[in-house]
């Protein structure tokens, strides 16, 4: 550039011959030359034009050399709009300007290219007044199209990096991150703060955030983990922590895995640790356990009252057509009382339900025929049972031969509760009146050994039968709870 500086006719422009030029235009043309930064002068009011060597890298053959002494306007009306006004600012007086990763197209090559420049407008100082602009720039395109690309990467980055945070967050698993051998809690997803309750984690080494699981072993893991990089995984693991501050410590039961996490050398800086509380699975297949083993226990006693019922009945039967109707009978009551606690896998049947059973069919709604008054107690399956059965036999017999066999006939049972000697006891009245003629039978059938010799044996129960002619009279008393003797 300096040589086609020097071969240029300066004369067919308004500075004239080079002799005549003011010694800054001199002095800055030489400084431009010579330097191997990009530079370019604009000088005097026609904005005639000087650059540098470095400068014209930036040049397309649209420009080079033709822009060498050309008017600044005629050079660059495609931006000029934008160039203009930063130079009529610096020719006016108001001093330097700077801008930097402006977007400047221009035209290169024969195309219009997005160029930005990095640039600064500096007055000549020409007898105390500004004769021209030097330029000192930088085409920063690659610069800022890499920028801009890795803006776009940390963007897309930080969504990605938001999107895994958010699944790590609402994962239904509880998650944690250990760092050093102290284990100190970084992150920590909202299961496993759901899991350990209301308290400070994160920063704190685990044996500072749990220091009630001291001594369970999981500290000791840790340190295993740790020291070996081997993972390990856990099942059903029973562990003792406050949930929550105020309340002692509560078992659960975890499935969870400590995994090593490892820098770049390979050595473990940390513990991910990720897992579910299945407490409830393991307390539900308890539960579970426990129904069967209820369940197997009720089939047994189920079948030792079958065959004892079987039994007596065959003892007390005159024909096969009595034992058929007796047995039935009997297993039909066996089976409400049965019926009503299995509803719902019910434990307690009340004595008005048992009573409603065996005799509803022969209420008339009235209250002239079955009278039934008592406060709600609640029986357990081991008295229900047999009680079940002493009812059915008695409203057998009232129907056979008792109050019920006459149509003016009625049965009232009242019963009632009372504490005697550290006991809840039940007492049961059960009387009939209005029927035919009572008598005391020759011979002990069913239902008189089932009040006198089972439900004392099963249920721990006293009972006196009083065979009046006015009608049969029970008086029934027993323990709510039997005693474990």
């Amino acid at each position: 550039m300096g040589a086609l500086t020097r071969a240029y006719d300066w004369t067919k422009t308004p500075l004239g011959a080079p002799a005549s030029w003011p010694q800054s235009l001199k002095t800055a043309i030489r400084l431009l030359l010579t330097s191997q930064h990009p530079m370019f002068i604009w000088w005097g009011p026609e904005l005639i034009q000087f650059y540098n060597d470095a400068y014209r890298q930036t040049m397309g053959p649209e420009r080079h050399p033709s822009a060498l002494g050309q008017r600044g306007r005629d050079c660059w009306q495609e931006i000029w709009e934008i160039i203009g006004p930063q130079i009529e600012l610096v020719m006016s007086g108001e001093g330097a300007t700077w801008h930097e990763d402006q977007l400047v197209p221009v035209t290169r090559h024969g195309q219009r290219e997005d160029v930005w420049w990095t640039y600064g407008y500096s007055p000549i100082d020409e007898g105390g007044e500004v004769g021209g602009v030097l330029v000192v720039c930088n085409d920063v395109t690659v610069q800022h199209l890499l920028t801009e690309q890795l803006k776009q990467a940390n963007l897309r980055l930080a969504d990605e990096s938001n999107r895994l945070r958010q699944l790590f967050n609402e994962a239904p698993g509880f998650m944690c991150v250990l760092r050093g051998p102290q284990h100190v809690v970084e992150l920590a997803n909202a299961a496993y703060l759901r899991l350990v309750g209301s308290r400070s984690l994160l920063g704190k080494p685990v044996r500072e955030a749990f220091p009630e699981i001291e001594g369970q072993g999981f500290f000791e893991l840790l340190d295993q983990v740790y020291a070996t990089g081997t993972p390990f995984v856990g099942r059903r693991l029973p562990i003792a922590f406050q949930s929550d501050s105020s309340e002692p410590a509560a078992q659960h039961f975890l499935d969870f895995v400590y995994q090593p996490i490892t820098n770049e050398r390979g050595d473990v800086s940390g513990i991910f640790v990720e897992g579910s509380d299945v407490t409830d699975h393991v307390l539900a297949e308890q539960q579970q356990q426990l129904l069967i083993r209820e369940l197997q226990h009720r089939v047994q006693n189920t079948l030792a009252t079958v065959q004892a019922i079987l039994a007596a009945t065959a003892r007390s039967s005159h024909s096969i057509t009595d034992f058929q109707e007796a047995f039935s009978g009997r297993l039909v009551a066996l089976g409400k009382t049965h019926s009503i606690l299995s509803e719902n896998d019910r434990q307690i049947v009340t004595v008005l339900e048992l009573l409603r059973f065996e005799l509803e069919p022969y209420d008339d709604r009235t209250g002239r025929r079955v009278v039934l008054e008592g406060p709600a107690v609640g029986l357990p399956a081991i008295i229900a049972i047999p009680l079940g059965l002493a009812f059915h036999e008695l409203a057998t017999n009232a129907a056979k031969y008792g109050a019920l066999s006459d149509i003016a006939g009625m049965v009232t049972v009242k019963w009632r509760t009372e504490n005697e000697d550290r006991r809840e006891m039940l007492h049961i009245e059960w009387n009939e009146s209005n029927g035919p003629q009572v008598a005391e039978p020759m011979r002990e059938g069913f239902g008189t050994r089932l009040l006198n010799r089972a439900l004392p044996a099963q249920a721990g129960a006293q009972v006196t039968l009083n065979f009046a002619p006015t009608g049969l009279r029970v008086d029934l008393s027993m323990p709510l709870v039997k005693d474990s003797a």
